[in-house]
């Protein structure tokens, strides 16, 4: 059996028996170096080592940092409450605050983790205090999840301008207009759903109600103001805008919300740690798993099939989107960049396809991702939060997978979503 084939068929064991990704990709592809003559293990040892190897990438722990301190520092409580007060007197009014909490959550954490283990916890009690039926509860929790990433900051657009060699900066600025449409799509969902089911309307805040709520919020909602500001204009790098992000997390929980003792840190620091050890073994192993793959000319081998089907772009984008969905099914963001970057990059030459806007699609795709199985990570959150089945939470969330999709497929082909925002700012 030739090497290549026991590479494939080790990493589908491996996957079949449940271990971690990284030990997926790292045991396949030491497996094949050790079965390829011409090829060294301390070849594979000098891309290991250098696949974490960047500057960039020190973000990914300080942004996670700074999620774990505002979620436990009362950060979240005041976002809910704003939005709220806000719009909560719409019919279904939960279901929309949901949807603006996320917006609003996500310009602090960049993790649809983060929001579905932090914020999500809060919206579901609140949904089902009101007794809102479960399946629009943990549907509207996991898909609006989906726009952290998407609205800067965003872990996966700093670990794909890393690998990809593209701004961050651009990529955080390219993420809000499909963000925006993200949630636009799924609050004419929700309109339909709370019409069809006839959801009580309630009543509605007052002005110094509203007021009040915003002044509460206003430390948490100055926060992606600030760091986005200092990118843009060049104040600080994006890792330099993380380490500002832990700081300033701690500012407001320790000193102005006065929730947080600063005798947890270092406990918020061991969890941090415990979600970004999994992250980095990911970069090592799917960094050495590409590069086995582009030594036996994989990307070369499906980049033709592609375009031997069809030049056209509007096929190859949707091909590279159904490529992704399948993916997302089975490996998480991280491994996903690593492992397609080599395959998208000629694609995007043929198909006149800009860096900037892949890199958008390619997290968009890996978010919905998290809500497909088998290893769908917001299915498993959401189902331990709501004490119903793995199998039950899919069958409830799958609905939601159609705003999802809509709002893919007009981020894909209406371009100016996003690069309208990159292109004034000077970044194309």
């Amino acid at each position: 059996m030739e090497p290549i084939t026991i590479f494939f068929l080790s990493f589908l064991i491996l996957m079949v028996l449940r271990a971690p990704m990284y030990l997926c990709l790292l045991g396949s592809s030491l497996l094949y170096i050790h079965l390829t003559p011409e090829l060294s293990m301390l070849t594979a040892m000098n891309k290991m080592m250098n696949a974490p190897n960047s500057f960039t990438l020190l973000a990914v722990p300080f942004f996670i940092l700074a999620g774990q301190v505002m979620n436990n520092g009362g950060v979240t409580d005041r976002i809910f409450g704003f939005a709220k007060k806000l719009i909560g007197h719409w019919r279904g009014g939960l279901a929309y605050v949901n949807v603006l909490s996320s917006l609003i959550f996500s310009g602090i954490s960049g993790s649809a983790l983060a929001d579905v283990g932090g914020l999500g916890m809060i919206e579901i009690k609140a949904m089902r205090d009101e007794n809102y039926d479960d399946d629009l509860t943990l549907g509207v929790t996991g898909a609006s999840s989906t726009v952290g990433p998407i609205i800067p900051p965003s872990i996966p657009f700093v670990i794909y301008g890393a690998m990809a060699n593209v701004s961050i900066g651009a990529l955080f600025m390219a993420g809000m207009g499909p963000g925006l449409v993200l949630c636009l799509v799924l609050c004419v969902y929700i309109y339909f759903v709370a019409k069809k089911r006839n959801y009580p309307k309630h009543r509605r805040a007052t002005g110094s109600e509203v007021w009040k709520a915003f002044i509460e919020a206003l430390p948490a909602l100055l926060f992606p103001a600030i760091m986005l500001g200092g990118i843009w204009t060049g104040w600080f790098t994006p890792t330099e805008s993380a380490m500002f992000s832990v700081v300033y997390g701690l500012l407001v929980s320790c000193v102005i919300y006065r929730e947080l003792d600063i005798k947890t840190l270092p406990s918020l620091a061991v969890a941090t740690v415990k979600q970004v050890g999994p992250s980095i073994a990911v970069v090592v192993g799917a960094s050495l798993f590409a590069w086995v793959m582009t030594y036996e000319q994989i990307d070369k081998v499906v980049v033709d099939a592609i375009l031997s089907f069809t030049t056209s772009r509007v096929l190859i984008l949707l091909l590279i989107n159904l490529i992704l969905l399948v993916l997302g099914m089975f490996i998480e963001v991280v491994a996903a960049i690593m492992i397609m970057l080599p395959i998208l990059t000629p694609l995007m030459a043929v198909a006149d396809i800009s860096p900037i806007h892949m890199g958008v699609i390619l997290v968009l795709n890996m978010m919905i991702g998290l809500l497909t199985p088998p290893v769908g990570m917001s299915l498993y959150m959401l189902s331990s939060a709501s004490g119903h089945s793995f199998g039950t939470v899919t069958k409830m969330v799958a609905p939601w997978l159609i705003p999802l999709f809509v709002a893919l497929m007009l981020v894909t082909y209406i371009e100016p979503i996003t690069m309208f925002l990159p292109g004034i700012f000077g970044y194309l």
